[in-house]
Parts: structure tokens; C-alpha cells; sequence
């Protein structure tokens, strides 16, 4: 496209040419397109395509993969640790049909080294003797032949049962069913302790 000019002349008035226009090609309408469809998608906030990996989702962790810090009751809580105290034969088999805890049965006599090693340091101390009270029932049953020169009936008819020779020995009993586990001695507070919660837990 080109100007021709003319140098102004006072008897001819002042001519330019004016360019005459071209007609616009159909193929610029095609070339623009995609460039005015991009423009329009980012001003008119349109959604762009959607990408072909699946979505995922994630799911609560399974409950059995929590711990367990008790029975589960019907609204879904923990049942609360049960602390048995110390009581007699007769009321601990009751009150293990009640709750299904085992019953321990700590066979041993007041002139005996060990039994007082074991009542003290397990059975008397604080921690040691709140985790015995909630793995089972537990029950002192003492020896009185030596003082006494005999034992209440009673009494012998359990020395008898569980087959008692020596002082201590601890016996870990499910009255619902019947079994039973028996040691003969005292091994250290931490190997009783583990002995009993163990056993206990075997026999519930």
C-alpha cells in the first residue's frame, strides 16, 4: 500500500490518494480463532478440561487398628477398668462369674521369707499392686498348721485341690471354666507381676 503526495501549488487545489482498501481473507478469521476462544475462556472464567486421573479418596483408619483399652459396649466406648480388692475365696468366685475376671489365689504362711517378699514389694506396692487388683481377683489364703497346728477345712480342702507343697505359690484361676495356671515360689516382683497380668489375660 503506498502514499503519493504532491507539493501544494496555489492554483491547483492540494491532492493526496487515499489507499483504497482490501478486502480481509477468510483464512486470518481462521488463524484468529483460537487465540479469541483462548481470551474468551480466561476473561469469561470458564472451566478449562478436566484431567483424566481418577479421584481418591480417603477413608477413616479401621478401628482394629487401634488399640484396645478395654471391652467395647454397645454405645461403642471403652468399658472402665474394674479394681478387685483383696476378699475371701468364696466372694471372689462371685464376683468372677459377675465381670469374667480370673481369680488369684496366693497360697502362703506368716513365717514364710519369700511370702513377705512378695506381699510387699508386689501385692503392697502401689503401682505393682493397682495392676494386680485390675488383671484379677485376688485372694490370701495363709497357712496356720504351724501356729495353729492345723488349717480350717476349708482351707485344706483348696491346699489339697491345687495340689499346694511349698509357700508361696500363686494360682491363677477361671472359675466359669475351670483352668487354671500354678507357680511354686517367688521370682523377683517383675517376673511375678508379668506371670500374673499374663496369665491372667490367658485365662480370661
Amino acid at each position: 500500500m503506498t502514499f503519493r503526495f504532491v507539493p501544494a501549488d496555489p492554483a491547483h487545489p492540494k491532492e493526496t490518494s487515499v489507499p483504497t482498501p482490501r478486502p480481509i481473507s477468510p483464512w486470518w478469521a481462521l488463524a484468529l480463532a483460537p487465540a479469541a476462544l483462548g481470551i474468551g475462556w480466561v476473561a469469561g472464567g470458564m472451566p478449562g478440561p478436566r484431567s483424566s486421573e481418577p479421584s481418591v479418596s480417603i477413608g477413616a483408619a479401621s478401628p482394629a487398628a487401634e488399640p484396645a483399652a478395654g471391652p467395647v459396649g454397645r454405645t461403642g466406648s471403652r468399658a472402665p477398668v474394674v479394681y478387685s480388692e483383696w476378699t475371701t475365696y468364696d466372694d471372689a468366685v462371685r464376683q468372677s462369674h459377675d465381670t469374667g475376671k480370673p481369680v488369684l489365689l496366693d497360697f502362703n504362711a506368716e513365717w514364710c521369707g519369700p511370702c513377705q517378699a512378695l506381699r510387699h514389694e508386689v501385692f503392697e506396692n502401689e503401682a505393682a499392686g493397682t495392676t494386680v487388683k485390675a488383671a484379677v481377683i485376688p485372694v490370701s489364703l495363709v497357712d496356720r498348721v504351724r501356729e495353729q497346728g492345723e488349717n480350717p477345712a476349708a482351707l485344706e480342702a483348696l491346699q489339697r485341690r491345687f495340689d499346694v507343697q511349698a509357700f508361696p505359690t500363686l494360682v491363677v484361676l477361671s472359675p466359669a471354666s475351670g483352668r487354671f495356671v500354678r507357680r511354686v515360689g517367688y521370682p523377683g516382683d517383675a517376673e511375678a507381676l508379668r506371670w500374673i497380668t499374663e496369665t491372667a489375660a490367658e485365662l480370661r
